[in-house]
């Protein structure tokens, strides 16, 4: 482009005519020259914008912006925050924590929603939950932007991350934005009817309904779409939030909004009016040039919840009598399991995405270990699909047993080349005294568990006795979570049961 430019500028008048086989000459007293060289210029930048227009608008926006801000890992992190607008009862509740992990060398991402209700220790603020941090906050320390940074400073406690950059969107700007993209269009996966949805700042109620399947929504049908939670969870509204965050940058990335003047210019107006973030426009205009890179396909959503037999379920809810009468939910085995769910999710993503089948089998006399790393692993995200006794109960060294995974190929005749799964250098994360091995023991392969099974952890002793062994944070809870109430004998009034129950 700055060849043609500079070209351009060298000429002379003559010699741009001469280019093109044209005379000065008059006509009526009008300089034809005049009128030709008009016609020329108007030719050439007809030209020049149809050469800007052919260039990849991902490289253009590439060039003019600025690297974003990474850790030690290489990784991008930054927390979409969701409140309420001002005239909303509860505006500065952040009843949606997205914290969103980017690694531009393996263009994948992973979303990880925080739960309003989740318990956070802090000493300085007069709430256990995450959701009203930046309402107290902001009240202790009399700034909006102060407590915005307290804020994220607990939540870097809680994930064990360094959030870059933080987005902060309230119920106006949500709903401009998704109207000024024109809609967006979302596979809706499961249906809902919510005959209890908040009509408006009333007291009264109102239905709302979506039907399974592709959906497009407009602005207000997508917030209600991402707040409804009286018939269904806070752990699915979650889901559907990072569902709508998905289509929002689907529809962004089209190109017939990219282009479209009027288009852009009410985004950037519900941007500046609605939004708030400490990304500079040319961080910006970076993000929106690594954002095609990120499929479908390779980006990870994840739910903290309560379900500790499933992906992400950590926490569970304790009395009530504990926090004031208040509704909490606290991880079981402390804040620490969070933490390094977060690291885990955050560094190993090509291993998530890799879905591999695991065995668990138990290789000591040590009764239930096994089931005690299926039930940790799943909660982990990893896909058990067996546990069972191992080939013997006197194996002191713990071995991963797996199969080589073929690289994708450019060309189908290539020859098939293989790497070690990512997953195995997760596992081992988990395991440090774990060896990895392809010889699969005889007896797994006559029983057919090497063909059922990408990978088999051999639990031997070593990882048993080892200080790194993981247990199950939920077995100590267990009669606490699911017991029945007890009736006293002097009342005969229930009564919460005791750990020792």
């Amino acid at each position: 482009m700055s060849n043609i430019f500079s070209k351009i500028k060298q000429m002379d008048q003559q010699d741009l005519f001469k280019k093109v086989g044209v005379r000065k000459i008059k006509a009526n007293g009008v300089n034809i020259s005049i009128i030709i060289s008009m016609t020329i210029i108007v030719i050439l930048c007809t030209l020049i914008i149809k050469v800007i227009m052919s260039i990849d608008f991902k490289t253009l926006l590439l060039a003019a912006g600025e690297e974003l801000d990474s850790d030690s890992q290489g990784h991008t992190n930054v927390l979409i925050i969701g409140t309420g607008t001002d005239d909303h009862d509860g505006a500065h509740l952040t009843d949606t924590l997205i914290v969103t992990t980017l690694d531009q060398d393996t263009e994948r991402a992973s979303m990880i929603s925080i739960p309003r209700d989740m318990h956070i220790e802090d000493d300085l603020l007069p709430t256990p939950r995450i959701n009203e941090i930046f309402f107290y906050a902001k009240e202790h320390f009399g700034s909006e932007k102060e407590g915005l940074e307290y804020l994220i400073e607990k939540v870097e406690e809680l994930s064990g991350l360094d959030i870059h950059y933080y987005v902060r969107i309230d119920f106006k700007g949500f709903e401009e934005i998704i109207d000024a993209l024109g809609g967006i269009d979302i596979n809706v996966p499961e249906s809902i009817y919510d005959p209890f949805y908040p009509k408006g700042e009333t007291l009264y109620y109102e239905t709302f309904q979506v039907s399974a399947g592709q959906q497009h929504m407009d602005g207000e049908t997508a917030l209600k779409y991402a707040r409804s939670r009286k018939t269904t969870s806070d752990f699915s509204r979650s889901a559907r939030q990072q569902l709508i965050i998905y289509a929002i940058k689907e529809k962004a990335l089209q190109t017939n909004f990219i282009f479209n003047k009027d288009k852009i210019k009410d985004l950037l107006s519900s941007i500046n009016d609605n939004i708030q973030t400490n990304f500079a426009i040319r961080e910006m205009l970076t993000l929106g040039g690594l954002a095609e890179n990120f499929s479908r396909d390779k980006i990870t959503t994840i739910q903290i919840h309560d379900d500790p037999v499933q992906c992400g379920g950590f926490l569970y809810a304790p009395s009530l009598e504990l926090y004031g009468g208040a509704f909490v939910l606290t991880p079981a085995g402390g804040q620490e399991q969070i933490t390094k769910f977060f690291n885990l999710i955050a560094n190993n993503q090509e291993a998530f995405s890799e879905n591999l089948k695991i065995q668990t089998l138990n290789g000591t006399a040590t009764p239930g270990i096994a089931a005690e790393n299926k039930q940790v692993f799943q909660r982990y995200c990893l896909d058990i699909t067996r546990f069972g006794n191992g080939r013997s109960q006197n194996i002191e060294q713990t071995t991963i047993y797996y199969h080589m995974l073929p690289l994708p190929k450019e060309n189908p005749e290539d020859q098939t080349e293989y790497y070690i799964p990512k997953t195995v250098e997760l596992l081992q994360e988990f395991i440090p005294e774990a060896v990895a091995s392809t010889e699969f023991p005889q007896e797994y392969i006559d029983q057919g568990y090497e063909k059922s099974s990408d990978i088999i952890v051999e639990i031997g002793s070593d990882y048993v006795n080892s200080d790194h062994y993981v247990e199950d944070s939920f077995y100590p809870l267990y009669n606490i979570i699911y017991a029945e109430p007890v009736a006293t004998e002097a009342t005969g009034e229930t009564a919460e049961p005791t750990p020792d129950e």
